[in-house]
């Protein structure tokens, strides 16, 4: 008997095979596609994530930096009468705009703040000066925590600085901080 003559018997013929290989390949495909879509969406969350962590550091980075010029602004004028009452310098008796309105910080025309330098990154910063009153110094009592040199005995002028700063997005992150100061003249 010759090798072409005889048939191999492996338990099947060759017509009775339905494609089991196809549909489990097709099977294994299409997990391994669910499995790259999922790793995709992952990724671009977690990139929108960092970029947002970003864009909110900036904006403190910003509202920092306006709080720092606010007070050098303080210490380098000569007395609270440089306070205009407008244009984010305000007095104690002055009504100050409500800090934590839109159209407080994003309208140009009404002048309620300051601009200041914003670091690289940032849209804006923005600043608002308001007196708050005189406390009477009794031998540095103003530091409370024991920390800084001692101011000895005079009154010292206490100011509100609001700063505003925000992100590189034109509708990114937004920063608002606010400290007190205080200066004796």
């Amino acid at each position: 008997m010759s090798l072409s003559s005889r048939k191999m018997n492996t338990g099947h013929s060759p017509h009775a095979q339905r494609g089991a290989i196809l549909v489990v390949s097709l099977m294994l495909l299409l997990v391994l596609t669910i499995i790259g879509v999922s790793s995709m969406q992952g990724t671009a969350l977690e990139e929108s994530m960092s970029y947002a962590t970003r864009d909110r550091t900036i904006a403190l980075q910003s509202a920092e930096a306006g709080l720092r010029e606010a007070e050098a602004w303080i210490e380098a004028v000569a007395s609270p009468a440089a306070l205009t009452g407008s244009n984010g310098l305000y007095r104690r008796a002055d009504t100050i705009p409500y800090y934590n309105t839109p159209a407080t910080w994003l309208d140009a025309n009404t002048s309620n703040y300051v601009t200041a330098t914003a670091p690289t990154g940032s849209s804006s910063a923005k600043y608002i000066v308001k007196e708050l009153g005189l406390v009477s110094g009794t031998q540095g009592s103003m530091n409370l925590t024991g920390y800084g040199e001692n101011k000895g005995s005079g009154d010292v002028t206490t100011f509100q600085v609001t700063s505003r700063g925000t992100g590189g997005a034109a509708t990114g992150a937004e920063v608002i901080l606010r400290s007190n100061y205080g200066r004796q003249f």
